[in-house]
């Protein structure tokens, strides 16, 4: 319904959606670009089938006030506050992914609501500034839990 799904990256399987309407191919882009295309859409779509650590792509996507459509697998569910900073859904289920990208695309208002909530997740727990104060309470802990002498 007029919704593109735009892939920025590239890899061995881009030949499998070559063609497909509605779906716009950007391939890999230098980092301003990449930020562009974050600002203009309505949500990140993370379907891994992979366990994530800590993907920098959704922080980027938190830092641009974006929400995250992420698989619940790995850390994912724990980066990504369900109907709160994102949607979450079971990795490899594409009918749950489709279902995530509908909500997203369809309610505008719920889906900047939710890049809002990303963006204070991201100012509160992930930026310099707040990795700072964590880093510095674990090292004031680790020096209280010191044995004297």
């Amino acid at each position: 319904e007029g919704t593109t799904l735009r892939i920025v990256g590239d890899g061995p399987e881009r030949h499998r959606l070559e063609g497909i309407v509605g779906v716009e191919l950007l391939g890999a882009l230098p980092p301003a670009r990449v930020y562009e295309q974050m600002q203009a859409a309505a949500a990140l779509v993370l379907p891994s089938i992979c366990y994530e650590n800590f993907p920098r792509t959704l922080v980027e996507a938190c830092a641009c006030g974006l929400p995250g459509l992420a698989s619940r697998l790995g850390a994912l569910p724990e980066l990504v506050q369900h109907a709160r900073t994102g949607l979450l859904f079971d990795a490899g289920d594409a009918s749950a992914l489709a279902a995530a990208m509908t909500q997203a695309t369809a309610r505008p208002t719920l889906s900047r609501e939710m890049g809002r909530a990303a963006r204070a997740h991201y100012e509160q727990y992930w930026t310099g500034a707040a990795n700072h104060r964590q880093l510095t309470a674990i090292y004031r802990e680790a020096s209280a839990l010191r044995p004297a002498g």
